[in-house]
């Protein structure tokens, strides 16, 4: 009801005393209306001068950064609580409503909006929300766009969006793909929207591509066809990249880079992998055969396959690749020289070799695809010596 009353006195001009002039346009308001509705009027009528209030005038304001038509939603809004929103009108609204900080305006807006997001507009609102510093609405249209990515990419919005922009989004670990080929595809494609101006970036869009996970017969029939590419040398040394990647598999672990980083869409992850130990019973301990593995990405442990023997400890274990290795230790006593591997594909251990000297409590490490062990304690002492 006070509203209400509120509103047919704004509306027949009655003990108004702010006269905001938009586009020639006259508006009359409340003061403390309009003051416990918007930070920044609030902090604009304090700042002005008082004479015009001793005097009964009213206080007027000339703006010019709003239209008319804005200014009388964004009052309707104030004095009714009912508002006026379609798509046409919602970016031009918020825009509004967050400059002069109407905040439960916003949050309306913020809300039209979530509801409207589509594979054709979620990139601009998603800009349109970073600039207006609206983390809401940003947070929603990031993970918007980022989950419907094959559908974005058949838009005519992502061409058109800035380079840092389509940088940000096509280099995010969530960007939801099942096939890398498409994040290359989409880059050429935006290169090409305007290649006069685009191409000269061309490296630095081909790098945000995890062109080591793009199958090899596409990477030698399309991707090394591509004159954006066959024209930069840049760009070439990215493919030729990706190319050792797929030739060298055993030599993976050396060429780590962000290229060589999974998207979480892809299914494959690093993980930290746990191998053994003890465990106390009381007052006795026992050798662990379990082996574990955590996925940083969710958090959680999976088990995977259990050492095929029990008892042994001070071995030592390395990653090569997407296998593990482990080397030496010692069983009841006996000092070990034997190799397993770790198959991740086959999630199971296979005695591989043996090393030339049995050996315990070393180090072991992989350098350009060979694994070496190092030092150690053997049968007769300390192993002062590497082997490969």
């Amino acid at each position: 009801e006070m509203l209400k009353e509120l509103n047919q006195q704004r509306r027949a001009k009655e003990f108004t005393d702010l006269k905001i002039i938009v586009e020639g346009k006259e508006f009359e308001v409340h003061q403390n209306v309009l003051a416990s509705c918007s930070l920044y009027f609030k902090d604009l009528i304090k700042r002005s001068p008082r004479d015009s209030s001793r005097s009964g005038e009213k206080l007027e304001l000339a703006m010019s950064n709003l239209t008319a038509d804005v200014l009388e939603l964004l009052l309707e809004f104030v004095y009714t609580g009912s508002l006026i929103i379609d798509s046409a009108n919602a970016k031009t609204l918020l825009e509004a409503a967050s400059k002069f900080q109407f905040h439960t305006f916003c949050k309306v807006c913020v809300s039209f909006l979530e509801k409207q997001l589509t594979a054709s507009n979620c990139l601009g609102i998603l800009a349109m929300a970073e600039a207006m510093q609206c983390t809401e609405l940003y947070n929603m249209a990031k993970a918007y766009a980022l989950q419907i990515f094959p559908e974005v990419a058949n838009q005519e919005e992502i061409l058109n969006i800035s380079k840092d922009d389509f940088i940000s989004y096509m280099s995010n670990d969530s960007l939801n793909t099942k096939a890398e080929e498409l994040v290359y595809e989409t880059v050429i494609k935006w290169i090409k929207k305007d290649a006069a101006i685009r191409a000269q970036y061309a490296a630095e869009l081909l790098a945000v591509v995890r062109l080591p996970f793009i199958h090899p017969s596409y990477l030698l029939n399309v991707v090394d066809n591509e004159e954006l590419i066959k024209s930069s040398e840049a760009c070439r040394d990215l493919v030729n990249e990706a190319k050792r990647y797929h030739m060298l598999p055993h030599a993976r672990q050396e060429m780590q880079t962000p290229r060589t980083r999974p998207r979480l869409s892809a299914g494959v992850a690093e993980v930290i992998v746990l191998v053994g130990g003890r465990q106390m019973i009381g007052m006795n301990q026992r050798a662990l055969t379990a082996v574990t593995c955590l996925n940083p990405q969710n958090n959680k442990w999976y088990p995977l396959a259990s050492l095929p023997f029990y008892d042994r400890e001070f071995f030592s274990v390395v990653s090569a690749g997407d296998n593990i290795y482990l080397s030496g230790g010692m069983e009841s006593g006996v000092t070990l020289a034997d190799v397993w591997c770790y198959m991740s594909l086959l999630d199971n251990w296979n005695l591989v070799s043996r090393m030339t000297v049995p050996r315990c409590r070393h180090n072991s490490l992989v350098y350009d695809g060979k694994i070496y062990t190092i030092g150690g304690v053997g049968v007769a002492g300390n192993v002062d010596h590497v082997e490969r």
